[in-house]
């Protein structure tokens, strides 16, 4: 292995381990979400605060950074010059889709059976993203490892939910449509990868990414109370409970984590170890904050190893002589 390999295979582990902190760090998320839906009695709503904070956060930051200003005023140039494509600045539409689709769909088939259905859409789909590269880490060829390393990464997540409580029941449809918004929301980092890449500014790609989730979440709302109109509560303000607020900022850290691994580890590489970090980001938030639903299993211990050992899979590369 020559130096710059060696220097490059470092780099990959480094980028492995902060999307592991991030994907941790964004279970907490959920968390936060639940506790911020017990007031407003509303998931969209819930959702809609989470992009708006997210939007704050992220304007903050391009106030007080030119480059970031600079990255984003320069995305409708870049879509003139044809360097970027229209349909690449839609990241955020899969996003809004799956947090739109999960607040719904686990009501109906639990979070067991939405989580594996979702895990298996984003894991297949990434290696159809890469395939096609649609990343900006370009084209990934689909070699028996990397597809041996996405069949054991499901079997990971259905190993770790084993065990489970899910009041859901196996509606087909409904498990259809959960394995559709994963396989949508596996395209989330490639297309903001690619807005990261050619602005030179994560931050920009994610500003994208929530401006589109909100406007889309916006028409969904607008759209749902016209069919079924639903009241909400307000929350408690920032001042009053300001954890509830966290749900966007820490969305943002996700998203920017994204943006930037998706050149440097590829979709399937970046997804595989996002569910890693999910999973064992769900068993520390049950041992720091324990409710009643906590149950912490030896299926998902050994599920999170599982789907641990199809990261290191994954990010194996053959060996090349060197000159």
């Amino acid at each position: 292995m020559t130096q710059s390999s060696g220097t490059l295979e470092k780099a990959k582990f480094s980028h492995i381990v902060i999307t592991f902190i991030a994907s941790v760090i964004i279970t907490a998320q959920s968390s936060v979400n639940s506790e911020l839906n017990t007031y407003t009695e509303n998931p969209l709503i819930t959702a809609l605060i989470n992009f708006t904070t997210g939007l704050i956060v992220l304007s903050v930051m391009m106030i007080f950074s030119r480059p970031i200003r600079q990255g984003f005023i320069s995305i409708p140039r870049l879509v003139r010059e044809g360097r970027l494509k229209r349909w690449q600045l839609f990241g955020g539409l899969s996003g809004a889709f799956f947090v739109a689709s999960q607040s719904s769909l686990v009501q109906v088939i639990g979070v067991a059976i939405f989580t594996v259905a979702a895990v298996a859409g984003q894991t297949s789909a990434a290696l159809l993203v890469d395939k096609a590269g649609i990343g900006p880490a370009g084209k990934q060829p689909v070699t028996l490892m990397r597809i041996g390393a996405a069949i054991l990464g499901i079997v990971g997540v259905l190993v770790s939910v084993l065990g489970q409580d899910s009041t859901g029941q196996f509606a087909f449809g409904a498990v259809l449509i959960s394995f559709a918004a994963g396989a949508l929301v596996s395209t989330q980092p490639a297309l903001n990868g690619q807005i990261a890449n050619h602005t030179g500014q994560p931050a920009a790609a994610t500003m994208v990414n929530f401006i589109v989730g909100f406007i889309t979440l916006v028409v969904v709302y607008a759209i749902a109370q016209q069919v079924n109109p639903q009241s909400f509560n307000v929350p408690p303000m920032p001042w009053e409970n300001p954890v509830i607020w966290l749900g966007g900022p820490f969305g943002v850290l996700f998203v920017l984590t994204a943006s930037f691994m998706a050149k440097t580890l590829g979709v399937f590489l970046f997804t595989l170890t996002s569910v890693v970090g999910q999973l064992s980001g769900a068993i520390l938030m049950d041992v720091l904050f324990p409710t009643a639903s906590t149950n912490i299993t030896w299926q998902l211990l050994l599920g999170i190893s599982i789907t641990g050992a199809a990261v290191v899979l994954a990010s194996g590369k053959k060996k090349t002589k060197t000159q």
